[in-house]
C-alpha cells in the first residue's frame, strides 16, 4: 500500500475498534444496569435492542450523504456526537434518559460504517486486504472493550466507563483533521475486482438486483448472530465460569472472558479479508456459515474451559464472514452506487439484527440464559440456507455466462 493508503487504513482501523467499542459498553456493564435500574434481562435487552436499531436506522441516509458531505464531515458528526451522546448517557438520572442516550449513541455512530467501506474501496488498491485489516481492528476494539469498560465500572462505576470513551472519540476526530479524505474521479475505480452491477438510468431498483438482495440478507442474519450473543456474552461467561482471576469481581471477570472470545475475531477478520480477495467467494461464504453451527450449539451446553473455547472458535468464524460480505458487495457494485449499497447493506443488517438483543432477553428471561446460544442457533442455520442460495445463484450466473 501508499503511504496515503496506509494511513486511511490506519484511522479508519482505530476508528472501527471505537465504533464498535461504543455500543459494546452497554453489554460490559449490563450487570450493574440491572442493579441501578431494577430491570430483568428483557428490560436490558430492549435497551440494548432500542440502540442497536438506531444504529441500523442512521446506515442507510448515511450511506446517501456519504458523496454530498464529504467524509471528513460525516466522520466529524460521527465520532463527535458519539463523544457527546457518552456524556449524556453518563449523566442519565433515570433509565429512560438512559435509553434516549444510547439511542441517541447508536444513531450518531451509524453513519461510520458505510462511510469507512465506502472511503477505503474508493481510496485504497488492495481494498480486500484493507477491509481484511479494518476488520481486524473492529474486532480488536469488540475484544478491548469489555474489559477496559469491565475493569473502569467495577472501580469507579458504570457512568465512568462512558466518560473515558467519550475522550477517544475527540482524539480520534482531531487526528481525522490530518488524514486526506478526498476522492478525486482518479480515486473511483478499483484495480482489483470490477463490479458486476451496472447503474440503469439511475433507477433505485439496480440496488436490489437478486444476487444483492441475498448478500444483504445472508450478512444480516450474521449481524443478528453477533448481536444476539455478544449483548449477553459478558453476563453469561461470569455465570457459566469460575475462573478466578487476582480479586476482580463477575462484572470484571464476565468482560475479560468476553474479551478473550472476541479477540480470535481480529483473526477472523483478516482472514475474511484474504480469502475476499479469492475466487469462489460464494462457496466459502457458506463453508464458514456451515463450520460456525456446531459451535453456537456448544455454547448452550458447556462451562468453563469449553464453553470458552467453543466461544473463540465460532466468533472466529463469524467476524471471518463480515469482511468477506463486504468485498463480495463491492464486487457487484460501481463505484458511483456503492455508498448507497452500503448503505443499505448496513441498514438491513443493523436494523433487523437490533431486534437480536430483544429476542435473546426474552429467551433468558423465559427460559434462562444458556437458552440464548441454542435460539441464536436457529438463525445460523437460516444464514447457512441464505448462503446457499447466494452460492447457487452465482454458479448458475456463471454457468449462463459461459454458455453465452
Amino acid at each position: 500500500m501508499k503511504p496515503d493508503e496506509k494511513r486511511i487504513v490506519a484511522l479508519t482501523g482505530c476508528s472501527h475498534a471505537l465504533s464498535h467499542g461504543y455500543l459494546l459498553i452497554f453489554a460490559a456493564v449490563l450487570s450493574l444496569l440491572q442493579k441501578e435500574f431494577s430491570m430483568g434481562y428483557l428490560g436490558v435487552g430492549i435497551m440494548g435492542t432500542v440502540m442497536t436499531l438506531a444504529y441500523g436506522l442512521g446506515a442507510l441516509p448515511g450511506g446517501m450523504i456519504y458523496n454530498r458531505l464529504g467524509a471528513r464531515r460525516l466522520y466529524l458528526f460521527c465520532f463527535l456526537g458519539s463523544a457527546a451522546a457518552c456524556l449524556l448517557v453518563a449523566a442519565a438520572p433515570n433509565f429512560i434518559l438512559f435509553t434516549v442516550g444510547l439511542a441517541l449513541l447508536g444513531a450518531l455512530g451509524s453513519v461510520y460504517h458505510p462511510l469507512a467501506n465506502s472511503l477505503i474501496t474508493q481510496k485504497v488498491g488492495e481494498y480486500g486486504r484493507a477491509l481484511g485489516i479494518h476488520g481486524a481492528a473492529g474486532n480488536a476494539g469488540l475484544a478491548a472493550t469489555p474489559l477496559l469498560a469491565g475493569l473502569i465500572a467495577s472501580s469507579f462505576g458504570w457512568r465512568q466507563a462512558y466518560v473515558c470513551f467519550a475522550f477517544l472519540g475527540v482524539a480520534l476526530s482531531i487526528w481525522s483533521l490530518f488524514i486526506d479524505m478526498s476522492v478525486g474521479k482518479e480515486k473511483t475505480k478499483s484495480p482489483q475486482l470490477v463490479p458486476e452491477t451496472k447503474s440503469r438510468n439511475g433507477s433505485f431498483l439496480i440496488f436490489f438486483s437478486l444476487p444483492l438482495i441475498l448478500i444483504y440478507v445472508t450478512n444480516m442474519f450474521n449481524a443478528f448472530c453477533f448481536h444476539g450473543t455478544i449483548t449477553f456474552l459478558p453476563t453469561y461467561m461470569a455465570k457459566r465460569t469460575s475462573f478466578q482471576v487476582f480479586s476482580l469481581d463477575s462484572v470484571a471477570i464476565g468482560g475479560m472472558l468476553s474479551g478473550i472470545a472476541l479477540s480470535l475475531g481480529i483473526v477472523g477478520q483478516y482472514m475474511g479479508g484474504i480469502l475476499g480477495q479469492r475466487a469462489r467467494l460464494e462457496r466459502n461464504i457458506l463453508l464458514i456459515a456451515l463450520l460456525a453451527f456446531p459451535f453456537m450449539v456448544t455454547m448452550s451446553f458447556t462451562m468453563n474451559i469449553l464453553l470458552l473455547a467453543a466461544a473463540l472458535v465460532y466468533f472466529f468464524f463469524n467476524f471471518c464472514l463480515q469482511p468477506m460480505c463486504n468485498v463480495l458487495l463491492a464486487r457487484h457494485t460501481t463505484p458511483e452506487m456503492r455508498g448507497t449499497a452500503f448503505g443499505i447493506f448496513f441498514f438491513v443488517s443493523s436494523a433487523i439484527g437490533s431486534g437480536a438483543a430483544s429476542f435473546s432477553g426474552y429467551i433468558a428471561q423465559t427460559f434462562g440464559l444458556q437458552w440464548v446460544f441454542l435460539g441464536i442457533s436457529g438463525v445460523v442455520v437460516l444464514l447457512i440456507v441464505f448462503s446457499l442460495l447466494l452460492w447457487r445463484t452465482e454458479k448458475t450466473r456463471s454457468t449462463l455466462t459461459q454458455d453465452g
